[in-house]
């Protein structure tokens, strides 16, 4: 088996992959021989993924899913059952949070990046899981973020629910020790992506989110670059891979400065939503 279908025979899940860094997830894996599941919660995104998936070559398939619905993850795993096995499951989905102090974050903003990143990866573990264990192997991925390792002021929300995937995944690796099943976090530093992109602030706290530009230009990259260490994950026993280690960012923000990243005119541009400070009125 050469390099390039390496993956052959093997079924593959990824929540959140109809853009971004899912969608570029997807695309190596089934370029690797992978038959890959796409899901996201827009019908639309999923139809234009498996189209655009489908003209490359990749043998793919959608399904609309909220990870936060413990049926439309279900749903998701009898999608990828129907096409005779389920080895590979990548907890991508997520979302961020108002960018702000946790006194002020709306509850209801709280609440949504909780049940898309904690209760998402829960219900893509747990619907997995018993496949995996039940047939001896499988892959299954958690996708984890800044504040992982620790606190991050002004994004609670986004960075303790990361935290917690770190947590549960290790957890997890414990509990499967021995099955044959692997569980893998996987870590890919800051990735330009829409959800990068487009920023919703609290009044007031817009004007820091400036240094994020300076920030992206040193230690950003694209999608599928930031993808490619997922394919060493799910062909071997690594228990992670975290992209911002020391050594690179200091290679990476030095190429990136030499390159002109931080130069103004080659930033990327910030769209920043604010909220509204009195939504009452």
């Amino acid at each position: 088996m050469t390099q390039q279908d390496i993956l052959r025979g093997r079924v593959a899940v990824v929540t959140g992959s109809t853009r971004g860094l899912g969608f570029a997830m997807a695309r190596l894996l089934g370029h690797r021989g992978a038959t890959v599941v796409v899901a996201s919660r827009s019908e639309s995104h999923v139809r234009a993924a498996v189209e655009r998936l489908k003209a490359e070559g990749v043998a793919v398939s959608g399904r609309c899913c909220d990870t936060g619905e413990l049926a439309d993850v279900e749903a998701l795993r009898d999608e990828a059952l129907g096409r005779g096995t389920l080895d590979i499951w990548v907890n991508n989905a997520g979302t961020a949070g108002v960018y702000g102090p946790t006194a002020s974050t709306p509850v209801e903003d709280f609440t949504r990046v909780v049940r898309t990143n904690i209760l998402g990866t829960f219900h893509g573990s747990r619907i997995a899981l018993p496949v995996f264990l039940a047939q001896g192997h499988g892959d299954l991925v958690n996708v984890y973020g800044r504040g992982d390792h620790g606190p991050v002021a002004l994004q609670n929300a986004y960075a303790s629910s990361k935290r917690w995937v770190r947590q549960f995944t290790e957890t997890l690796r414990l509990e499967t020790k021995g099955t044959g099943v692997r569980v893998h976090g996987m870590n890919p530093g800051l990735v330009i992506t829409d959800m990068l992109q487009r920023v919703t602030s609290q009044p007031g706290y817009d004007q820091r989110l400036s240094a994020l530009q300076v920030v992206i230009g040193l230690w950003g990259q694209l999608p599928d670059a930031a993808a490619r260490p997922l394919l060493d994950l799910v062909t071997s026993d690594a228990a992670q891979f975290r992209d911002l280690t020391k050594p690179v960012l200091l290679a990476r923000g030095l190429r990136n400065m030499l390159a002109g990243r931080l130069r103004r005119t080659n930033r990327m541009p910030l769209d920043v939503a604010l909220l509204d400070a009195n939504p009452g009125d």
